[in-house]
């Protein structure tokens, strides 16, 4: 796989992390909705929602209540700057500037990337979720290819 391979836009097909015990986690639901850009000179965005969170009864997104503010955050996740892939690895790497999670700001998520067709599967580094082993299985489909 090679950098080109990636470029365009993709919508997310599901999203789901599995732990070492077998059961498998629909965190934002099975309707969850995301996109992923890349783009040839290099840089990406990344965000995924669950459509299912409720709005904020003010109207005001600086307003809303602690319960709201925490449902809303924990629905949606988001990070944009650049990548590069690893061919001999087999992985992608997004170097991230900013994200939705402050503690991803500035650090490098690699990522197990397989491209068949016009699906692109994302699988993270085996990480600790709530002291669980746990992998994350994004699959997408190619929306548009660059231009």
């Amino acid at each position: 796989m090679q950098a080109q391979d990636l470029i365009g836009v993709w919508k997310l097909v599901s999203y789901e992390i599995r732990l070492a015990d077998g059961i498998v986690v629909r965190p934002m639901g099975r309707g969850v909705q995301g996109i992923l850009m890349y783009e040839v000179g290099g840089h990406m965005a990344f965000q995924i929602t669950d459509p299912d969170r409720p709005p904020f009864a003010s109207g005001d997104w600086l307003k809303g209540t602690p319960e709201e503010i925490q449902t809303a955050f924990e629905g949606c996740l988001a990070y944009f700057g650049t990548f590069e892939v690893n061919p001999a690895k087999g992985t992608v790497i997004h170097h991230i500037e900013g994200s939705s999670f402050p503690n991803w700001s500035g650090t490098d998520r690699e990522q197990f990337c397989e491209v068949a067709g016009n699906r692109l599967t994302l699988m993270t580094l085996p990480t600790t979720l709530s002291g669980e082993q746990a992998v994350g299985y994004l699959t997408w489909e190619r929306v548009r290819a660059s231009s």
